[in-house]
Parts: C-alpha cells; sequence; structure tokens
C-alpha cells in the first residue's frame, strides 16, 4: 500500500544510511541527502514517537499525525550518517539491535550484502546451485536459485537476481546449508567475520549511548535467523541472547521486536515468554487501530521516496 498523509500513524524503516561507495557495490543504502529530505519532511508533518507509543494511539483510535522512524541491524552508519540529522530535526527514532554482531558473528543477509561488493549477484547464484549440487540431486533441485523467475514477487525493490539470492540463502535453503555456503565463501574471499562486524556495526558502548541521547534501542534478535524456519528451541535460545545481551547494555529489558526480513515466527506465543510485547513487520500499509500488536505493519524508506517524488510538499 503506498504511503499516504491521509494516514494519521505512521511507521517508516531504514536500513543503511550514507552515500553509494564502489567498494561496497552490494550495499543500497538510503543516500544522506534523501535521508534528510525524509526526515524534514516527517518531522514537519508528525510527532515522531517511539513504536509503544504510536501503537497504542493507534488502537485508541487518536487522530493525532504520529510517525515512530525505525532503524534495522544496528549499523554503525546509522549513528555516524542518520544520527545527527535525526538531532537536527529533533526527531525520535527506534534503533533494533542484532546483538550477536558483538560477539564478531556476522548475519548471513549482511555477508550477502559484504560478498556482493566483490562478485556480481548472478555469479554468487551461480555458484550457490554449484555448492548445493555437491549435497545431493535432491537438494540440487530443491535449494536451485533461478534465473528466469522471481522465488517471491514480493521483494519489489530488488533486481531478480538480488531478490532471488536473498530469497534463496536468507529465507528458503535450511540455515546450515546457506550458512556454510557463506561462511567458506567469505574467507574465500579474504574476509574476516569479526573485523568485517566492528566496521560494519555498532558496538556496546555506542548502543548505550542512543538511549542516554534519548533515543530507543530494541531487539531486532540476536542471529538474525529467518523465524520461520527455524525451531522453537532455536527460537528460544537466540530471543534470550538477544534480551540478556541488550539488558546488560541498557539496563532494561527489551520489549519490541522488529522481525529479520519482516517475518515473525509462526507461534506468537514465544514471543509473550520471552517478554515481547510488541513486533513489527515488513507489510508496507498504515498502522490501523485493530493491528495486532505482534504485527505492526511499517512503510520502507523506498515508499516514503516515491511519494514525496510525486508529491514533495
Amino acid at each position: 500500500m503506498a504511503f499516504s498523509l491521509q494516514d494519521n500513524q505512521v511507521i517508516v524503516n531504514y536500513h543503511y544510511v550514507e552515500d553509494p561507495r564502489d567498494s561496497a557495490r552490494g550495499i543500497h543504502p538510503c543516500a544522506t541527502a534523501e535521508f534528510e529530505r525524509q526526515i524534514a519532511f516527517l518531522g514537519a508533518h508528525y510527532r515522531c514517537v517511539s513504536v509503544p507509543q504510536i501503537f497504542e494511539a493507534a488502537h485508541k483510535g487518536s487522530q493525532e499525525k504520529l510517525c515512530a522512524i525505525t532503524f534495522d541491524d544496528g549499523l554503525r552508519d546509522q549513528r555516524e550518517y542518520a544520527l545527527p540529522l535525526m538531532k537536527k530535526y529533533g526527531v525520535a527514532a527506534t534503533f533494533f539491535i542484532i546483538t550477536a554482531t558483538l560477539e564478531g558473528i556476522m548475519p548471513s543477509a549482511h555477508k550477502i550484502h559484504l560478498i556482493s561488493s566483490r562478485i556480481s549477484m548472478s555469479e554468487l547464484a551461480e555458484q550457490f546451485n554449484l555448492f548445493v549440487s555437491h549435497i545431493s540431486p535432491e537438494a540440487a533441485t530443491s535449494y536451485h536459485i533461478p534465473s528466469d523467475r522471481y522465488l517471491n514477487h514480493k521483494r519489489r525493490h530488488d533486481d531478480m537476481a538480488s531478490a532471488n539470492v536473498k530469497e534463496m540463502l536468507n529465507n528458503s535453503a535450511p540455515g546450515e546449508v546457506s550458512g556454510a555456503f557463506l561462511s567458506a565463501l567469505f574467507k574465500e574471499l579474504g574476509m574476516s567475520e569479526e573485523e568485517e562486524c566492528k566496521k560494519l556495526f555498532m558496538n556496546a558502548d555506542e548502543i548505550r549511548a542512543l538511549q542516554d541521547q534519548g533515543f530507543f534501542a530494541e531487539t531486532h534478535t540476536h542471529h538474525h535467523y529467518s523465524l520461520e524456519r527455524e525451531t522453537a528451541e532455536a527460537l528460544d535460545k537466540d530471543f534470550h541472547a538477544a534480551i540478556t545481551a541488550l539488558t546488560h547494555i541498557l539496563g532494561k529489558s527489551p520489549t519490541v521486536m522488529a522481525y529479520p526480513y519482516g517475518r515473525p515466527p509462526a507461534d506468537h506465543a514465544i514471543l509473550a515468554a520471552c517478554g515481547i510485547t510488541l513486533g513489527v513487520t515488513a507489510e508496507n500499509r498504515a498502522i490501523h487501530a485493530g493491528d495486532h500488536p505482534l504485527l505492526i505493519p511499517r512503510f520502507d524508506t523506498n515508499d516514503l521516496k516515491n511519494f514525496l517524488d510525486i508529491s514533495p510538499s
């Protein structure tokens, strides 16, 4: 659904915020000038609040124009480039943190971003197809990345090769298969997982500073697994690890989760058992009064860009 000023309560989400770099062509950021345009617009038309505040207002049918600005992953460029602009326009924001990165563990999604800065997505797909062909004929068929059709048409912002690589490696193939492939390729390309984590993600002190400066920090899980394909036992372990890590850093437990890839676990009970009361997805629309607290929709930066390109006022 398209972004509209007719909606009273909206969440807009960001990932990378920096100017594009030739050395990181696998990363497709919101450029700083575009980010400032969007933040200036949101600050002028909405009061920016936390996720719990905006959900409560929507649930009560409030007519107040509210926006929750969110950032997924806990990336260092968010602190370096986005944070000064947030302060400039006096708007609040929530940062969803992947805590395994604090241990030097790189999520698969970000390995793909870095690998595709070295080789093309088409080549990455070819290498993965070769990798699974050595596992078994069944794997070669089940986990084949096609070049002539989309695996998931909801990946509306990516070209076909990128969309299919991300869908297969992040969501469709078993985690142990995609993980083994990406780790091997990461090393083959001469990259250190621990060192790349230090470059790409905020550390504990930087995360703590977000809260000290009046921003909000919540959980994006520990490992950034695709929640749909993990067992209940694995999810319970992951969620508790994330909550323990963030509680240690912030002095309080997170209560809001941004689901990796915008997809919640099949069983919501596991969230409640971990103290998670609100969850945000990647469904691109405004919040409605009847929305489930664990299925809160969010617009993407590209949705807002499309709106502003047509209606800059």
